[in-house]
């Protein structure tokens, strides 16, 4: 089937092109309410987030607009900083409902913030995007009105253990650490049982808390577990100080990774030459082929980025803006701005955004999401699986630094 074929079949593309040519004159506002961390440790990850989340509403206001029915809506998202703090988060959502009146919502990041704002949103009826927020528990509440483009945190270092079972010397022994939070924590139990299916020794498996200053100590432990891989689950800031430790100390795996922050510049900055040969899971990265009516693909989507912010885009501003493409589509397939019509439509949804493919479940997954991996090489992260959209062929064992 041809890529028009597939995204006429799947999203009604001939409507939603129309849709964006409309003219922009005598607009109804559609207003959407978002609370992300633009201050405390989640700063750097929030504000990638709201970079892709402002693009979406930039690109598709600059064509005309959302068609809703009979009627073309310019789009303007309302904006809070959380200050990285669960309470906040869940109090402005229900500002951002009772008082901004907001149609819909795009979510915070972190499952942790995301836990305690669908609480909300779902009192409410009103239905959330939440790219960011991908652990497993979230979407096994039976809540109806959240919805993620972005895979699962259970399977977020898979893609890593999956590329080490092909080197040789194959590594054998696993170290998995991260701080006590809830997206880090699905993730080490998901990594520490695909590694023991994969018949890999996990010699060590832990966290810390996550407002932790001084992690030496967990450094040397995982020195004293000789492992030959080690995996860090958590987000930057803490996993800085991490690899900051265990540099120190010389601890060198012949393969380090992170489920986070890999694309992140002042994520690599911090680590310096270090981070060369880090390894990492992507979300996206923008050689791949995936195609939609409104960025076009996603070498689309990462020019327009580029653009507008004069750096390349992360996979944090991809999953919101594609965020925004999926909400988009559903408005347009749903015809009007009833949260409980957009979910139908949203589940009806068939193809493909420039992020990846679309299909969600009951609870919200979405079903065809897929991960990838990269390696910092001369300094950036370059795309080494799966295979069919390799840039440059894996470094193993790491270079010791």
């Amino acid at each position: 089937m041809s890529w028009n074929s597939r995204i006429a079949a799947g999203f009604g593309a001939a409507a939603l092109c129309s849709a964006l040519m409309a003219p922009a004159a005598a607009q109804d506002v559609l207003k959407i309410g978002a609370s992300v961390s633009l201050s405390g440790p989640f700063a750097r990850e929030g504000q990638l987030l709201r970079d892709g989340y402002d693009l979406w509403r930039d690109t598709v206001n600059a064509k005309g607009g959302v068609k809703v029915g009979d009627r073309t809506y310019k789009v303007e998202i309302v904006y809070y900083d959380d200050e990285s703090k669960a309470p906040t988060s869940a109090r402005l959502t229900e500002k951002l409902i009772s008082e901004d009146k907001v149609s819909f919502l795009f979510g915070p990041y972190s499952s942790g913030i995301a836990t305690a704002t669908a609480a909300i949103s779902e009192r409410y009826r009103v239905l959330t995007l939440t790219p960011m927020a991908t652990a497993n528990s979230l979407y096994a509440r039976g809540y109806k009105y959240i919805f993620t483009p972005s895979p699962l945190a259970d399977a977020g270092l898979h893609p890593l253990l999956s590329l080490a079972t092909t080197f040789s010397p194959k590594p054998t022994r696993v170290a998995i650490v991260g701080p006590d939070d809830l997206f880090p924590n699905v993730t080490s139990a998901g990594a520490v049982k695909k590694a023991q299916e994969m018949g890999l020794e996990v010699v060590y498996a832990d966290k810390y808390p996550k407002t932790a200053t001084d992690l030496s100590a967990v450094a040397t432990q995982i020195k004293s577990a000789a492992p030959d891989i080690v995996l860090a689950t958590g987000y930057a800031q803490d996993t800085i100080l991490l690899f900051k430790s265990m540099q120190e100390l010389r601890v060198q795996p012949k393969m380090l990774g992170v489920a986070m922050s890999i694309g992140v510049e002042d994520f690599r900055t911090a680590l310096g030459a270090s981070a060369e040969g880090l390894m990492g899971v992507d979300y996206w990265v923008p050689t791949l082929s995936y195609q939609d009516p409104l960025f076009g693909d996603s070498k689309g989507f990462a020019k327009a980025f580029e653009a507008k912010y004069r750096k390349p885009p992360t996979y944090h501003a991809a999953s919101g803006a594609a965020a925004g493409v999926v909400l988009q589509l559903a408005l347009e397939k749903a015809g009007r701005l009833d949260s409980d019509a957009v979910r139908s439509a949203m589940l009806a949804l068939r193809g493909q955004t420039f992020y990846g493919p679309v299909e969600f479940n009951e609870q919200g997954v979405n079903v065809k999401a897929t991960l990838n991996a990269s390696q910092i090489v001369g300094g950036e992260p370059k795309v080494i699986y799966p295979e069919s959209v390799r840039e440059v062929a894996p470094v193993f064992p790491r270079q010791q630094h």
